[in-house]
């Protein structure tokens, strides 16, 4: 039923309201029981009869008060809901095709869409069947011709969720079209972006059937659509589709994990629709960047991911070259070709080498100083790309570190080794990094230095001229890269520092010099992680195929193709959303469409609201009618009066301004002003959790905030009230009073002393727990795992394997099926059930080591005031699982196995009556030595 923007799912129970004025009479007629006073002058009234006995009426305005929630009552068990833009069933009889734009622009007022769309059913029959159609094209989307029942309609919307590629109109037409349905009403719920398809497909619908239009546009900035990186920082370019308003928002730089390392302000003034946020920052800080975003945006588009071959390198000059003239020295041109993407410094090459530059350049340098020479060569093997340019002094007089050994003279025309007309470039191995590049044909080179025939020089030549002569030859040496330009910087000995080509070789030996080509046209890139709908990294799905290197310039983000960050054999590349986007917002509807309002696109169910405020007025008229009966006398209103106040006290201090407040962890039961205990008594006494010290403070101070978070969660949620955790000296404290250790590790870990493996295994074999999280689950490109048994050589490990799914850490207290940390999708390796020795078990089957990559320290930490301190790939659900684990974590230390157990009860009471008792029972069961083991080890991620 339907009255003005009023609708009644349950309309027959309105015929209560009939029942008031009955309500009304027997509530007039029967008051409130009177109070009762013993007079001992009424005994003289004993044994006379009352002639008439007539009640006292109940007071008016406790009459109003009853009547006022029987109707409310009566109203809510009528399921109103307020609906204003709700379309009557009468106007047109038959399906609702409910048309909504689910594209990476819809992310930012996705909620809004999303309740909209489910309005779309009010005021219809409760038989009338709703269609879906989903503008973001997909492999498997929703059939328009698919008829959704109201219940199974109000479930899938709700289950949808935004992409993270743009929406196709015109495809989603040729989806209706084939389908052929006929609806009787259309409610299209769209983003409100791009006119020019926007307009023709709404007219499209609204031929089919009478259309309403929703029309929810992002409020604030829509995308980043480009970056211009330089060595003095980098401009992230923004844009947004309503300019009626000036407005302000910020953009911060993130490390891959999440972690900000720099804001900067967009300000956009009115009738502007582009603003440029610009960093400046140190180039040690510029290198971590792997990504930045629109502060409070939840949408792919305001992401932008920065790959190895856009981030700027650090690069280092050396020069041979005294010349008195800048502009005619080989340092200027290489300063020309590097300074749009690179941040240049120059100095001696201790100094250099000390700032660990991406590469270190020399021009015509024939013999490194011997006295800084192991200097050199220990950096290049340590990861140095090392590039290197001939000139006269190197002609005459070399050394060692080059790809290939030289001739003793340079060949020129008129030289000793001589060439009778100048050479041109020839083509570029499709080994080399240079592959792809097309060599101008007015390239002359004119002098070289030449290098030695080997059967290896073949496989180190870069570039070739035309007679095949190696023009570049670079050489692995370590970890590093040594390069070699056979020519000068400058433009003495060949026209190369003139040409475009000269910037191109140079941006990609410096990256390939770090083991990350800038480009590689036949290389394929695998997808590593993507970009959801929310504008969040997450793990690559198995959909998402690899794509050429060649075509990251040109592909649109797909379901197949969806953004985010590639790896291949030449390092990272990006697929970004927003590349070169320009919202514009449409404003040319079909006049015959019906556009919706803010408040008419939404809807209110009043049902809880009415039904909630009838129990509490009737709350307060037992408590009156009480008053009245003179149940309460003066002592027991004041005791009621101060139980009010202090209920309502307490209510205001469970405010966000009271949860903002500073907590601290006093011991149970203890008194803060004891004397204070030795560390290992004091852990005896009080339980606590524990972390071993690592000698990095940051680690160690977020592996501490990390700990004080799951002890607060044990606090409020358990009867488990652990005291404020404890940092531990793995060589010198006393390990066996804290039932788990935890071990982080930082980016740079320090192996551990002998002294100190020998305490962690003395301490698992007694009992205790050892957690080991190396917090590198979201590093792109190295497992997890990487070097673990370098920094823990000798660590008694035992044979590990991942968490089974029915393991009793999923049950210990929470009931979960996954263990997400900062990191969701990642290996928690547990000690193997098959590697456990029945006599040799330690208590209750606990494992005696856990080893994870998935941070779970910074999911759980947070500030004195209680607040996260870092962000989480799923928000804040998946920093509520992961404290759940945590809990479960701490209980399944603490309690063992015992909910496995209860599993296995009546199986075991059942084997145990038919074999006649325990000693049949143990005897029968045949556990394996721990010697027949395969060999343990630390787990491996490609497990």
């Amino acid at each position: 039923m339907t009255l003005g923007p009023l609708l009644f799912g349950a309309p027959l129970a309105l015929i209560g309201l009939i029942a008031l004025p009955i309500i009304w009479f027997v509530l007039r007629a029967t008051p409130p029981r009177p109070k009762d006073a013993e007079l001992p002058s009424l005994r003289l009234l004993d044994g006379i009869e009352p002639k008439e006995e007539t009640p006292d009426k109940t007071p008016w305005w406790l009459l109003l008060l009853r009547l006022t929630a029987a109707a409310l009552a009566i109203l809510g068990l009528s399921l109103p809901l307020y609906a204003p833009g709700a379309q009557s069933g009468t106007d047109a009889s038959g399906p609702v095709l409910i048309v909504i734009d689910d594209g990476w622009t819809s992310a930012e007022r996705w909620s809004e869409i999303r309740s909209a769309a489910l309005t779309a059913l009010d005021g219809e029959d409760r038989d009338t069947p709703a269609h879906i159609l989903l503008t973001a094209p997909r492999n498997l989307n929703v059939d328009p011709s698919e008829p959704f029942a109201r219940s199974d309609f109000d479930a899938r919307i709700r289950s949808l969720e935004p992409q993270a590629w743009r929406i196709d109109r015109d495809e989603a037409l040729n989806r209706l079209n084939a389908s052929g349905l006929q609806p009787a009403r259309i409610l299209y719920v769209t983003d409100g972006l791009d006119p020019e398809t926007a307009t023709l497909f709404t007219r499209a619908l609204a031929v089919k059937a009478p259309l309403s239009i929703y029309a929810a546009p992002p409020r604030g900035p829509v995308a980043i659509t480009a970056l211009q990186a330089s060595a003095d920082g980098v401009a992230v370019t923004v844009r947004r589709a309503d300019d009626r308003e000036p407005s302000g928002h910020f953009v911060s730089a993130l490390t891959l994990d999440g972690s900000a390392l720099a804001t900067s302000e967009a300000i956009f003034a009115a009738n502007e629709k582009e603003t440029v946020a610009t960093f400046s920052l140190p180039p040690a800080a510029l290198s971590r960047i792997a990504r930045f975003q629109v502060t409070g945006s939840a949408s792919p588009g305001t992401v932008w991911l920065w790959d190895s071959a856009e981030r700027s390198r650090r690069i280092g000059l050396v020069s041979g070259d005294s010349t008195a003239q800048p502009l005619l020295s080989d340092m200027h041109y290489i300063r020309r070709a590097l300074e749009p993407f690179a941040s240049i410094s120059e100095g001696n090459l201790i100094t250099l080498i000390a700032d660990n530059p991406d590469a270190i350049i020399l021009t015509d340098i024939g013999q490194i100083d011997p006295s800084v020479r192991d200097a050199v060569t220990e950096w290049v093997e340590d990861g140095g790309a090392l590039i290197r340019f001939a000139g006269p002094r190197m002609a005459s007089a070399g050394d060692t570190l080059v790809p290939a050994p030289l001739r003793r003279a340079s060949r020129s025309i008129g030289g000793a080794l001589t060439w009778e007309t100048p050479q041109t470039l020839g083509g570029f191995p499709e080994t080399s990094p240079f592959a792809g590049l097309s060599p101008p044909e007015d390239i002359r080179v004119r002098q070289q230095v030449l290098a030695r025939p080997s059967a290896e020089l073949a496989r180190r030549t870069w570039a070739r001229l035309a007679d095949g002569s190696p023009l570049v030859t670079a050489d692995q040496r370590g970890q590093g890269t040594l390069i070699l330009f056979h020519v000068t910087a400058g433009p003495d000995w060949s026209d190369l520092p003139y040409s475009g080509l000269f910037v191109d070789m140079l941006r990609r030996s410096i990256a390939a010099g770090k083991g990350e080509a800038v480009a590689d046209a036949e290389g394929l890139y695998t997808p590593l992680l993507t970009l959801n709908g929310r504008g969040q990294l997450e793990p690559a799905s198995a959909g998402a195929t690899p794509l050429r290197a060649s075509d990251f310039g040109v592909t649109e983000p797909s379901e197949i193709h969806p953004p985010g960050l590639y790896q291949g054999p030449s390092g990272t590349r990006a697929l970004n959303t927003a590349v070169d986007d320009r919202p514009v917002l449409t404003e040319d509807w079909p006049a015959s469409a019906t556009l919706l309002g803010e408040a008419q696109a939404q809807s209110l169910r009043l049902a809880g609201p009415l039904l909630a405020i009838a129990g509490l007025i009737l709350v307060v008229d037992l408590l009156i009618a009480l008053a009245i009966a003179g149940q309460f006398n003066r002592r027991r209103q004041s005791i009621a009066a101060a139980a009010m106040v202090t209920i309502t006290s307490y209510a205001m201090l469970q405010t966000p301004a009271a949860e903002a407040q500073s907590f601290r962890f006093d011991p149970p039961g203890g008194n803060t002003e004891q004397e204070v205990l030795p560390k290992d008594v004091d852990a005896a006494l009080n339980m606590r959790l524990a972390y071993i010290e690592t000698g990095d403070a940051s680690t160690d101070r977020r592996t501490r905030e990390g700990l004080n978070g799951v002890t607060l969660t044990l606090f409020r949620r358990t009867s488990v009230e652990p005291a404020e955790p404890h940092a531990v000296n793995a060589e010198t404290d006393a390990l066996d009073v804290y039932p788990i250790l935890f071990l982080s590790l930082p980016d740079t870990p320090q192996r551990l002393s002998e002294t100190a493996i020998a305490r962690l295994n003395a301490y698992m074999r007694g009992g205790g727990t050892l957690f080991i999280d190396t917090r590198a689950g979201g590093t792109i490109g190295q497992s997890g795992f990487d070097g673990l048994s370098d920094i823990l050589p000798g660590l008694d490990t035992p044979q590990l394997q991942p968490t089974p799914k029915d393991h009793v850490l999923s049950k210990s207290f929470y009931l979960l099926s996954s263990f997400p940390g900062r990191y969701s999708a990642r290996p928690l390796w547990i000690e193997a059930t098959s590697s456990t020795n029945r006599s040799e078990r330690r208590g209750d089957g606990v494992s005696r080591l856990l080893v994870t990559d998935a941070d779970y320290v910074s999911a759980w930490a947070i500030d004195d005031r209680g607040r996260a301190l870092y962000s989480v790939d799923g928000g804040d659900e998946q920093r509520e699982m992961a404290l759940r684990f945590g809990v479960n974590l701490i209980m399944y230390v603490l309690t063992g196995n015992y909910k496995e157990d209860q599993v296995h009860i009546p199986a075991l009471l059942e084997r145990l009556g038919e074999e006649g008792g325990v000693g049949d029972f143990e005897r029968d069961s045949d556990p394996r030595s721990l010697d027949a083991l395969p060999p343990t080890g630390l787990p491996e991620i490609d497990q």
